[in-house]
């Protein structure tokens, strides 16, 4: 984590860091632009003036002749040295009043005498920075001279490195800022993601109810939460798990004693008949359930690995709900409970696999039988209808009902609720998913002590008038 922290702060330095240059180097670009070029404004523009004037005004002659005229009307007041230059760049007379002798070869002479006015900056005799304009000096349509303006520039970069004083102890201010702001938000990153680190490391030690502190309302909060939930979901199944190994070993652990324990009782009383009948009963009864337990294991274990594959075939919901009814209606007549039947007079045909559909109704007509069995006048209604495109089936009994806080979860893998009644607690569960494979779906309604209604919901196939 901590190179992590100095990377992320790296990067955050060397952004600062380019930014911070490139606005100084554009900042002291215009500066000098500013500053360098407005003394060269001045500069030509009082060359060129004063070129035109003494064009128009002097007298007619050489510029030896004009020299005398141009000095007589130089503006003393000028910040800048004037010269007066021959053709072969000789300092005829400057604004002191000298007359140097001084050879001039800069650019700026040279574009002059073509009849332009031009600029040079560079270094004097004195090591000093200069600007230089030249104008032409013309007798009628001929150049004979050049006026030239000189002007220092020590001034103008005194003010620009000011400037650049101030800008790099600015740059060096925001450098030490971007610093600051740079280890700041590589701890706000960072601290949230070690305290998800903390968590993930305590979740793979097997730690499930470990809960991680949400830092800010960012994403990285998002995802404290998201991990909050995770966790949360971890536990509950692990509970489950817990409480589903717990069922399913006494589940097994009945059957399996009872038939044990039996088949050790035939094996002593072997001459008497009526124990014998009863003893085989039992047996077949527990086997039975053993049966029914593995099978839905094994259809838990097929439906987790995307492993159940549907035999579809044509046959009629009509059907299929007299099997049901049929293979019910003797042990509700043993438990003294009301079974009816209501079902369309029409066919309504279905593509689907009838066993495992088959199996969806014995699940939740055993599981009203469970519940409603003992009650007084206990009673368990399966019907069927068509409504647009769809068929309705519904499951209906007046026993002992859901909780709400059940009802939530039933359909949950291994959820048992607060029954005791026996069973994997898988049975809803897969039938559920059953229903999802058939593109229909499960709806449970129940109120605590009034019953409950199971609602199937499945596209029809057809319909054959009967």
């Amino acid at each position: 984590m901590q190179s992590i922290r100095k990377k992320l702060t790296g990067n955050y330095m060397a952004v600062a860091l380019f930014t911070v240059l490139l606005l100084e180097s554009v900042f002291m670009v215009v500066i000098s632009q500013y500053y360098l070029g407005g003394v060269e404004r001045i500069l030509n523009n009082d060359a060129e003036a004063a070129a035109n004037f003494f064009n128009h005004y002097a007298d007619q002659g050489d510029i030896y002749t004009k020299s005398n005229y141009i000095f007589e009307n130089m503006d003393v007041e000028e910040n800048a040295l004037i010269e007066v230059l021959d053709t072969n760049g000789r300092v005829v007379i400057d604004s002191t009043g000298a007359s140097s002798g001084e050879i001039v070869t800069t650019n700026d002479f040279s574009q002059a005498l073509s009849g332009r006015v031009n600029s040079w900056r560079g270094r004097s005799d004195l090591d000093e920075f200069i600007i230089a304009v030249s104008a032409p000096i013309y007798d009628n349509d001929t150049v004979v001279g050049v006026l030239r303006y000189v002007s220092s520039l020590e001034p103008a970069y005194r003010i620009i490195f000011q400037y650049m004083i101030y800008m790099i102890v600015f740059g060096l201010f925001v450098i030490g800022m971007a610093f600051v702001f740079s280890r700041a938000m590589s701890k706000r990153i960072l601290v949230p993601i070690q305290e998800l680190v903390r968590v993930t490391e305590e979740v793979a030690q097997g730690n499930y109810k470990v809960t991680a502190i949400k830092y800010h309302n960012d994403e990285i909060g998002q995802l404290v939460d998201a991990v909050n939930v995770m966790t949360k979901e971890i536990t509950r199944a692990d509970q489950a798990k817990n409480e589903f190994i717990s069922s399913i070993s006494h589940e097994l652990r009945t059957p399996l004693t009872s038939i044990k324990g039996w088949a050790e009782t035939l094996q002593d009383l072997q001459d008497d008949p009526a124990v014998t009948q009863e003893g085989l009963a039992i047996i077949g009864r527990e086997t039975d359930r053993l049966i029914i337990l593995v099978n839905d294991l094994l259809d838990f274990s097929k439906l987790q690995a995307h492993r159940i594959e549907l035999k579809k075939t044509e046959f009629s919901i009509k059907q299929l709900l007299t099997d049901v009814h049929n293979q019910f209606v003797i042990r509700c007549h043993q438990e003294k409970i009301k079974m009816t039947l209501l079902t369309d007079n029409r066919e309504s045909w279905v593509f689907a696999d009838y066993n495992r559909l088959k199996q969806v109704f014995i699940n939740i007509v055993d599981n009203a039988i469970k519940f409603t069995a003992g009650r007084p006048k206990a009673e368990i209604k399966i019907s069927s209808q068509v409504l647009d495109d769809q068929i309705v089936m519904i499951i209906e009994d007046n026993g002992s009902g859901i909780s709400t806080e059940d009802l939530k979860r039933v359909k949950e893998k291994f959820y048992k609720g607060s029954s005791n009644k026996s069973g994997t607690g898988l049975g809803l569960s897969i039938a559920s998913e059953i229903m999802e494979l058939h593109g229909g779906k499960m709806l449970i309604d129940s109120i605590q002590e009034k019953g409950t209604k199971v609602v199937l919901l499945m596209p029809y196939y057809y319909e054959l008038q009967r």
